[in-house]
């Protein structure tokens, strides 16, 4: 094997490859990834047993071959390599030399034959969605993943599709019991998803490749693995294994108290008056009434603070406490000038509506007084 291409090409697939190798793998060429030189084309490869990821990237090569190397030491040497120069590659028996400018290294390379096959999956249950579609879905529903291990079910997406006619909605839901994030999108695909959980590492991961792609994505379904696919990347993943709980029965039907107010002072008040408070759970407490919304904190060292901001609201006085940060991380996903709030009591769940962005629903659960 032999090829060269610039730094940055083989750095950019190399950080979206290494993200998931686990350097502490009892396995050690899970430690590895793996390399293929072809026609002037590079197959880079990783995984965790769990995650495959397969990336392609254009190069000058000279020889055919594969190899598999340490994906930390790999990666290293490529970042801090000089900007803008031209890397060479080559194997030589169980050695991978690498040469830019100056710096020669040479690597310790295990059998190619010794990595794990990858195996795309049948295509019989695909559709597919475009790079900005699968981002904002993501956007809207993973801050409200949990990171609980005991309700591992919880620590993804869940997917499934529901009949619209001649098409079907794509329906992506996240929770951790403490919140709830729910999105939909109209797909031409006549795909039938029952119901799959899409993991958090896998999310993660397929973020930062969607960060330097543009285009079409295939998603493939299975029973227990998904796989996302374009022209020079395919990222397969074992699908959490559990039942999601039945999300609707959260969804507020009675609450008959209405609030409007606009989004930036709102957010912005409640970062500066949840200031005061640096406690692990840090709390604010919501008091609507008379067109106004009175944000208080405080803290166990008597620390202080609150603030006034306008709404429209008539309904009769109410006050709900609530973490902050739940609150705070509403901020990023929320479109609209102005954002609607849906209230009951102050034990009862409260929707977030954004007017902007009717096809997404928030669902905050107050604290315990």
């Amino acid at each position: 094997m032999e090829f060269q291409l610039s730094r940055e090409a083989f750095l950019r697939v190399l950080n979206h490859v290494s993200s998931i190798v686990d350097s502490r793998s009892t396995i050690s060429i899970l430690s590895n990834i793996y390399l293929k030189c072809e026609n002037n084309q590079i197959e880079i490869r990783s995984t965790d047993m769990d995650i495959s990821i397969k990336e392609f990237v254009s190069a000058d090569s000279s020889k055919n071959g594969e190899a598999t190397v340490n994906s930390r030491i790999l990666t290293d040497i490529i970042r801090k390599t000089k900007k803008n120069t031209i890397v060479k590659v080559k194997n030589e028996g169980n050695r991978l030399i690498i040469n830019s400018e100056n710096s020669v290294f040479e690597l310790n390379a295990l059998s190619a034959d010794e990595f794990p096959k990858f195996t795309p999956l049948d295509q019989a249950n695909s559709f597919e969605l475009n790079v900005e579609q699968i981002k904002r879905i993501f956007t809207k529903t993973k801050f409200a993943i949990s990171s609980e291990e005991t309700r591992y079910y919880l620590n993804g997406i869940y997917f499934h599709t529901v009949k619209n006619g001649e098409k079907n909605n794509l329906i992506a839901v996240a929770t951790d019991g403490h919140r709830l994030a729910k999105t939909e999108l109209e797909i031409s695909s006549s795909v039938l998803i029952e119901g799959i959980i899409l993991p958090r590492k896998f999310i993660l991961q397929l973020d930062k490749i969607l960060g330097d792609f543009e285009g079409k994505v295939k998603i493939v379904c299975s029973d227990t693995q998904v796989s996302f696919e374009a022209d020079n990347f395919i990222i397969i993943s074992k699908l959490i294994d559990g039942k999601f709980p039945d999300y609707g029965k959260v969804i507020p039907v009675s609450n008959d108290k209405f609030l409007e107010i606009e989004t930036e002072p709102f957010f912005n008040a409640i970062d500066r008056i949840s200031t005061v408070n640096q406690d692990k759970t840090p709390t604010v407490k919501l008091a609507f009434d008379n067109n106004s919304v009175k944000i208080m904190a405080s803290s166990t060292e008597s620390n202080k603070g609150d603030e006034e901001v306008p709404a429209n609201y008539t309904s009769s006085p109410l006050e709900i406490l609530f973490n902050s940060k739940y609150l705070l991380d509403l901020r990023d996903v929320l479109e609209s000038q102005n954002i609607n709030l849906e209230l009951l009591n102050q034990s009862s769940p409260v929707i977030v509506k954004d007017p902007d962005d009717t096809k997404s629903i928030y669902i905050l659960m107050p604290m315990r007084v």
